[in-house]
């Protein structure tokens, strides 16, 4: 007798532990003498399951209310604080950011251009310029990282030195040399596509107040690496092969979204 209700507790065991995890050990654990008892404790354990299955595959509706948040402007003074020292090094970088007055600054366009000309940034802004809301993000920020931006910048779209330069027919590149001698080339339909600006102030001051430097290249979605300042020269030119585009093989802990914009430049 003793043999047949041994054989009847393995298989129940058995058969709990198929069934479930929490009817196993529950067998294991506390030691039952009564056949009964088992089935007992397996059926009670299966409708359990069962439940939690059922809760699991038809769980209650949740309501909420999500919100994000791209528009709030960054003041001057807390970009000063954040970046003054961030940008020296990283964004665009020149060995000196000596302030001068911005609107004085002049600005040569040369190259496989027709119309090579030089101007300060006065005379162009009074021709044309464009003012946005837009982001600067470090491609290095992580996810809810504090290395991004938000201002409202003012400046020449690059669309207007090229079509002021005439550029030829085939031109495909375009490079911002600073004050320092650090040459930055990219595709020309790239930058023609990210809404470029050389700006000249931002939250309505020089950038002086902000970033330093008289000028800075902006662009969307792009990291803030590539926003060259104090530019003297934009040379247009066609080449051979096309220039990388910026962060191309880089892998960024926040892409595809550095440099974005919150409203479209026109």
């Amino acid at each position: 007798m003793t043999d047949i209700k041994r054989i009847t507790l393995s298989s129940l065991a058995a058969a709990t532990l198929l069934a479930s995890g929490a009817g196993t050990a529950l067998a294991a654990d506390y030691p039952v003498t009564d056949t009964a008892e088992v089935e007992a404790t397996t059926a009670t354990s299966s409708v359990d399951d069962a439940t939690a299955i059922q809760r699991a595959s038809n769980p209650r509706p949740v309501e909420g209310t999500f919100t994000w948040d791209q528009s709030t402007i960054t003041s001057n003074e807390r970009i000063s604080q954040m970046f003054s020292k961030a940008v020296a090094h990283l964004c665009g970088s020149v060995a000196d950011l000596a302030q001068d007055n911005p609107l004085q600054w002049r600005l040569a366009v040369s190259g496989d251009v027709a119309n090579a000309f030089t101007a300060t940034v006065d005379e162009m802004a009074a021709e044309d310029s464009v003012q946005d809301t837009m982001s600067c993000t470090c491609g290095a920020n992580p996810t809810d990282g504090g290395a991004t931006i938000t201002a409202e910048v003012k400046g020449i779209p690059v669309t207007y030195l090229i079509e002021r330069a005439e550029a030829c027919d085939g031109a495909n590149a375009i490079t911002f040399i600073s004050s320092d001698g650090t040459e930055t080339m990219m595709p020309l339909g790239y930058v023609i596509g990210r809404h470029a600006v050389i700006s000249y102030e931002v939250n309505g001051e020089d950038l002086s107040a902000s970033v330093g430097g008289n000028n800075q290249l902006w662009m969307t979605r792009t990291p803030a690496g590539y926003f060259v300042r104090d530019i003297v020269e934009v040379r247009i030119t066609k080449e051979e092969a096309t220039p990388a585009i910026p962060g191309e093989g880089h892998t960024y802990p926040n892409s595809p979204n550095v440099g974005i914009t919150t409203a479209s430049v026109a």
